[in-house]
């Protein structure tokens, strides 16, 4: 058995040291996304409670005939008496979650397995990159689905609190707006994410040693 001669344990150390920098590099990207994420589930958490309570609040005080549809201009143009009707739209929302939840989940094994199929701008320079260079470069994707799937969850807050407040005669319609607001939020950042994810495999590729 031959000793490494000091080129090659040198060579070593310098490859070693470059492997730690460039993990530092990707920990220190993905430290935002981890917090926005984190921010959006806690949010998301926190309307899932309020839906649920809500509606277990207002089903007591809920006539035998409510609304369950609203027309464009916010009047009720279907009505229930099931009461497993009102729980329909909290019901709805944990479907949701789930669904998203499962797209979020099988990203992983794409960014590992077959990074070809995942769609992300500059996809040339993403399947070049290492599997935790592209899953950094995928935290913003993670962060947008947790906001989108929390703006939806307090949607449904207020069409639930809306519902109950024109079942009881406390209003007379569903008020549009906050449908407008929430498709204002929902694709109003979806150009910075997406812009964010491209410089990010820019950012990942310049570490990584590729571009």
């Amino acid at each position: 058995m031959h000793a490494d001669d000091p080129a090659s344990i040198e060579a070593r150390i310098r490859a070693s040291e470059s492997d730690a920098a460039r993990l530092a590099g990707h920990a220190h990207a993905s430290r935002w996304s981890r917090r926005v994420f984190a921010a959006c589930v806690a949010s998301l958490a926190l309307a899932e409670a309020v839906l649920w309570s809500r509606a277990l609040w207002w089903f007591p005080q809920l006539p035998e005939r409510f609304p369950v549809h609203f027309n464009a201009s916010g009047a009720p143009d279907r009505w229930s008496e099931s009461g497993a009707s009102w729980f329909l739209l909290p019901g709805l929302s944990l479907g949701i979650i789930a669904f998203f939840a499962l797209i979020a989940w099988s990203i992983k094994p794409l960014v590992h397995g077959a990074p070809g199929l995942v769609n992300v701008p500059r996809k040339d320079l993403f399947v070049r990159l290492s599997a935790a260079g592209r899953e950094v470069v995928l935290a913003p994707t993670r962060a947008y689905l947790a906001w989108v799937i929390s703006l939806v969850a307090w949607l449904f807050v207020w069409i639930l609190e809306g519902s109950a407040r024109v079942a009881v005669g406390q209003a007379a319609t569903l008020s549009s707006w906050p449908v407008f607001v929430f498709l204002a939020l929902v694709l109003g950042t979806l150009l910075p994410f997406y812009l964010i994810t491209s410089r990010a495999i820019q950012d990942t590729a310049k570490r990584e040693g590729l571009s």
